[in-house]
């Protein structure tokens, strides 16, 4: 008997955007697989996602360690033995300045916003293509687009993961697995908050909404390009800003 049970892997899951990614899941019926860094966090998300008929587990994992990701991403399916979805939204927001370039800060932001992007998709896409189904979210920014002065590593690191995105799309098109990314703006979580409230009247000027988003409101669309509502879209970015390169 074919397995109905839907399941979904979230990376970045123990706060922000991916946390509340996970909880929208959950809410729409999702088995949600968890991974993330942070042990204590991971279980208090275990416990925000746990509900009738939904299953919920953690995973403690370096994304930057491609051997350990396909270990555990083996072991996931090895036990669901089939996957709907999965949402990279781990990353980092490291301040750096091209004209005080650093070996070590631009590979810790590349490391974690590019390959731990990558090596989830790698080692899940030989599997959703076994399937025949499955969809990928990719977590980039509105930095990827407009770039941002002092956060240059930052915002080559989500310009390279959304060039992925259209890359791994026409990957997985004829074997219907979508992938796609969703492109936050100024949004309140806990990487960026300290930086919001510094300069929160500037972005009111910049975002014709005038205010952040809620981390619930990008997980939202995270889950309508996860679900079979998309069915028809791939390949694509989508914003949500708040109106912000309207302006």
């Amino acid at each position: 008997m074919a397995n109905t049970e839907k399941h979904v892997i979230v990376t970045g899951a123990s706060s922000g955007i991916g946390r509340a990614a996970a909880v929208e899941l959950s809410n729409q019926g999702y088995n949600v697989h968890l991974i993330g860094r942070n042990r204590e966090r991971l279980a208090k998300v275990q416990a925000e996602t746990l509900r009738d008929g939904v299953q919920s587990q953690t995973y403690r994992l370096e994304l930057t360690d491609k051997d350990a990701v396909q270990q555990v991403f083996d072991e996931i399916y090895s036990k669901t033995r089939r996957i709907d979805g999965l949402v990279n939204s781990a990353g980092i927001f490291n301040t750096t300045d091209v004209l005080d370039y650093d070996d070590q800060s631009w590979k810790e932001i590349m490391d974690v916003n590019f390959y731990g992007t990558l090596y989830p998709s790698l080692a899940l896409l030989p599997k959703l293509f076994d399937q025949g189904f499955g969809s990928i979210v990719n977590v980039t920014s509105i930095d990827a687009f407009d770039g941002i002065l002092d956060y240059d590593a930052y915002s080559a690191s989500k310009g390279a993961v959304t060039s992925l995105t259209k890359t791994l799309a026409l990957e997985g098109a004829s074997k219907n697995v979508r992938v796609n990314a969703v492109v936050p703006g100024i949004t309140d979580t806990e990487m960026t908050h300290e930086r919001l409230l510094e300069n929160i009247e500037k972005y009111r000027k910049k975002v014709p909404m005038q205010r952040p988003a809620k981390a619930s409101e990008v997980a939202k669309p995270i889950a309508f390009l996860i679900s079979d509502d998309a069915s028809y879209i791939t390949g694509q970015s989508l914003h949500v800003n708040g109106g912000w390169r309207l302006a």
